[in-house]
């Protein structure tokens, strides 16, 4: 009985790698400029790719000899070589040349590939232990911006006690110069895990921009009149949902779910604090030790402090004097506290608890949606103990809605301002000297986010783990799309 399991799991195996293979070919390198118009190719592909799915026996016998690790790196090193066009391709019309046998891979078979290689990544470093030992879980959300993100991990590097960690990065897109960045890693335990709905692999059918969607700024009228899918449901502006924005929203929340879900619970992690970052941000070297005073003193400092922030955003560097010693306690405020934002599950369950506020709030911005969960669903708001001098700082010039930038910028800037202070940082003590009760007024929603579709799905990603939701409908027409593989 034993050997059947171990052959049906091997089996398993198998076939996602198989899945993975063909995942990897829907990839294209991606422009600095996420705005960019996507462009698709038809690509020459390495034959030695799918060699694991034509010989399979020759694959289970050799897997005894590999981890899970050997079998996803083989798949994410394979060369595919892509020529890009001027013209957008669907997916389905791919051909795929010189594979054995032809077949249709569907959408849900997709997914569950990727939901695999989300449940049997493995750990990079465990040399520093088990999970069950870090002391604290740094999680970054990972879009396309390569240079960003080399500098975010040189920084985490040269962070005092980053060997404690573990750090998750999480991807709506699928690049191998971004990947080859993360294994370079050797500092950390590392996982990496996959948003499974993102526009990369679907991105003309939902939660992508289906051709039958209405044009964001069409008059509801006129879309109307043009019989587009979604013109019921525009915004409270007026404006459609636009897939590129949208699925921000919908890779953080699905994320957020994920890393407490499927990792903080099952290894006994809930009374460790989760780091929240993205790939244009910047740490200082003492910005765990920071944490860790903060985290270890908090019930001293601000017992009623829901949540830790070890980032503020300074309009002028150079100019503002800054005391790296310093605390301050604020009502929480999305735009002012939400850059290394550093929660504990027992806060996360009250947030996933208001889900429906988070998926239904016209905003397209998680931190905005966060907010409206503060002020509506929550008898007080939230309360934040935060650094007076950031030890988490923000270097992306270059983002959704801005392309003339450089990205070397910010980051000099962000290694002057640690020059300066290099003697006055790894504080022995800190202090609160600054508590406001000013509530600020939440802004107005931004809008974004009109389309019904968005927030079943958000519905539908408050439940990572689970293969099926009452909410599924909203995927019907991804799961049942054709990839033509041959």
């Amino acid at each position: 009985m034993l050997h059947k399991r171990r052959v049906a799991r091997l089996l398993n195996l198998v076939i996602a790698a198989s899945f993975l293979g063909i995942f990897y070919i829907f990839l294209k390198k991606p422009s600095t400029d996420v705005d960019s118009a996507t462009k698709w190719s038809q690509p020459q592909v390495d034959p030695t790719l799918f060699r694991i799915a034509q010989e399979p026996v020759k694959a289970i016998k050799n897997f005894k000899n590999n981890s899970v690790k050997d079998q996803i790196d083989n798949d994410l090193n394979s060369r595919i070589s892509f020529q890009e066009t001027n013209g957008v391709e669907s997916l389905s019309a791919w051909k795929l040349h010189d594979i054995a046998s032809k077949a249709n891979i569907s959408g849900r078979e997709i997914v569950n590939s990727v939901d695999f290689l989300n449940e049997n990544f493995p750990i990079l470093n465990d040399k520093f232990g088990p999970l069950e030992a870090v002391q604290s879980i740094i999680v970054i959300q990972v879009h396309n911006r390569l240079a960003y993100l080399k500098i975010l991990i040189d920084t985490l590097r040269k962070a005092t006690g980053i060997e404690k960690t573990l750090i998750i990065f999480s991807h709506d897109l699928a690049v191998p110069e971004i990947n080859e960045a993360i294994k370079s890693i050797d500092f950390a335990r590392v996982l990496q895990i996959f948003y499974p709905y993102n526009t990369q692999l679907f991105p003309h059918v939902f939660p992508g921009q289906h051709p039958a969607d209405c044009p964001e700024k069409i008059k509801k009228d006129g879309a109307r009149e043009k019989g587009c899918r979604n013109w019921e449901t525009p915004d409270k502006y007026g404006n459609y949902r636009v897939a590129k924005l949208t699925q921000i929203k919908h890779h953080w929340w699905w994320k957020m779910n994920y890393v407490f879900d499927r990792v903080v619970v099952p290894h006994k992690l809930t009374d460790k604090w989760v780091v929240l970052l993205e790939e244009d941000h910047y740490v200082t070297p003492d910005f765990l030790h920071v944490l860790e005073y903060m985290s270890g003193q908090k019930e001293n400092l601000c017992p009623q402090c829901d949540i830790l922030c070890l980032g503020i955003y300074v309009k002028n560097y150079k100019s503002t004097i800054l005391q790296p010693d310093l605390l301050g306690v604020a009502p929480w405020y999305s735009s002012k506290y939400n850059m290394g934002m550093t929660i504990q599950k027992k806060l996360w369950d009250v947030m996933k608890n208001c889900s429906e506020i988070f998926c239904t709030w016209d905003d397209y911005n998680w931190d905005w949606s966060m907010l409206q969960i503060s002020v509506q669903c929550l008898p007080t708001r939230w309360r934040v103990l935060y650094t007076k001098a950031p030890r988490v700082l923000h270097i992306g010039d270059c983002g959704v809605h801005t392309h003339r930038c450089n990205s070397k910028n910010g980051a000099q800037i962000a290694d002057d301002y640690v020059a300066k202070h290099s003697k006055d940082f790894f504080p022995s003590t800190m202090r609160v000297n600054d508590v406001s009760r000013r509530m600020l007024k939440p802004s107005k929603a931004n809008g974004g986010w009109g389309d019904r579709r968005d927030h079943d799905l958000c519905r539908r990603n408050t439940f990572p783990l689970q293969r099926s939701t009452k909410f599924d409908h909203v995927l019907h027409e991804l799961y049942n799309s054709t990839i033509q593989t041959a």
